[in-house]
């Protein structure tokens, strides 16, 4: 996982954001498919709460948004590292949230990792 995770960026002027949205996020679905590392549910409750946090910084300056979403999204990583205690999720589900949840520092970069993610839910397998 370490190397899918490699030279990941949520800046919009980065060009490498349609391989991150695409084959990136293919990669990294298939990785947590065969480590069996979380189920597609528990990957959607992370998710909706990264869209929920989406949703509140919508409209946000940057000064804003580090006041009143950016310390809810970095909370996060304490939830996934519950989630691991209760072996809910894997390692690799953490290093995926733990280096993506760093990357991010501005609403567009948030909403860029809320894409990211919902690129993944695309392509994990419906069971």
């Amino acid at each position: 996982m370490n190397v899918l995770m490699q030279n990941i960026s949520f800046k919009t002027d980065d060009k490498k954001l349609a391989e991150m949205f695409g084959e990136k996020a293919e990669k990294i679905a298939k990785k947590l498919e065969s480590s069996k590392d979380i189920t597609t549910t528990q990957f959607r409750k992370f998710y909706d709460k990264v869209l929920e946090l989406n949703d509140k910084a919508q409209n946000l300056s940057d000064d804003e948004f580090a006041i009143k979403v950016l310390p809810f999204l970095k909370m996060l990583n304490s939830k996934v590292s519950y989630a691991k205690t209760r072996d809910v999720c894997g390692d690799n589900f953490a290093i995926l949230m733990n280096k993506s949840i760093k990357k991010v520092n501005s609403v567009e970069e948030l909403q860029n990792f809320k894409y990211f993610l919902e690129s993944i839910i695309g392509f994990m397998p419906k069971k």
